[in-house]
């Protein structure tokens, strides 16, 4: 594969134009890779057009122009769609071609997907991120990379415009979303616990925006505190950065992970419990910030 470095308008293929692939599509075109991008929402693709990038909805043209495809997507369905469905990537893609998948993913699944794509001839890297919409925009986010470590250096130039910090964590594939699963393991609880203790101190009428600067200031701080605490105590959901549903879904991989290896998680149970009750109480499509309204009465 020639060209990655992005100095010859090397084409990527970036599937997923969500919350986070806007951000990636934003940093890939700005550091001079043209973008071909694929989503189910017409609205997401006239998007990318609009900012330089164009449509390549047909896997037969996305595979012959990219060698290099970026997947966004939300889940294993979704991304055994993209690849092995009706207009399947897999079967057009080019011996040599490398697949990034960056979705949360059951590792697996990612393990026996890298083994699929090879008898195909493509590469899998698996590269799932944290740092959410806002590290996607600013080209921040950390990657935890999985696979040939020849074909990670080979892709190093494309991962380095959304990440910022990039983790090889070595050639077994799932790997990378092992990682992602213990990320997802304590980013679920402490959001749970930051919303067990605001609305505790709501419940005995402590002033909150008080309280949230105090809890920030000292040893009971988190990343999580700090950047869902102002939505817990404002209690607006709707700018959506993730979901609740999100934290379904990723604490439900925990817990799978957890039971394959026999491990007990039960923190991760108990935060699994507030996300599900959330959603059972039409929240799922809420920031997950509003996982603090199970405990008002």
């Amino acid at each position: 594969m020639q060209n990655v470095s992005g100095t010859a308008k090397t084409s990527v293929g970036l599937i997923g134009l969500g919350a986070m692939g806007r951000g990636i599509a934003q940093n890939l075109l700005a550091k001079g890779f043209a973008v071909v991008g694929r989503d189910v929402n017409p609205d997401a693709l006239k998007w990318l057009e609009s900012v330089g990038g164009s449509s390549g909805q047909q896997a037969r043209e996305m595979a012959d122009m990219c060698q290099v495809i970026v997947s966004f997507v939300v889940n294993d369905k979704q991304t055994e769609e993209v690849l092995f469905g009706e207009n399947g990537l897999a079967a057009v893609m080019r011996p040599d071609s490398v697949f990034i998948a960056c979705s949360t993913l059951p590792p697996q699944y990612v393990k026996e997907l890298g083994a699929r794509l090879a008898e195909k001839k493509i590469h899998l890297i698996d590269s799932p991120v944290t740092g959410g919409k806002v590290g996607a925009e600013k080209g921040t986010l950390t990657v935890m990379v999985a696979g040939e470590e020849a074909i990670f250096e080979r892709v190093k130039p494309v991962l380095s415009t959304f990440g910022a910090r990039l983790f090889f964590l070595g050639t077994e594939h799932g790997k990378g979303s092992q990682m992602k699963v213990i990320n997802q393991l304590l980013c679920g609880v402490h959001i749970a616990a930051a919303a067990e203790a605001l609305a505790m101190a709501r419940e005995n009428g402590l002033p909150m925006e008080t309280t949230l600067e105090i809890l920030k200031s000292g040893a009971a701080s988190s990343w999580m505190l700090g950047d869902r605490g102002p939505r817990m105590v404002t209690e607006k959901y709707d700018d959506v950065l993730s979901a609740v549903d999100i934290f379904v879904k990723d604490l439900g991989l925990v817990l799978d992970a957890a039971r394959q290896s026999t491990f007990a998680a039960p923190m991760a149970h108990a935060a699994f419990l507030q996300f599900i009750e959330a959603s059972g109480h039409g929240m799922g499509r809420l920031d997950d910030a509003a996982v603090i309204n199970n405990y008002k009465k």
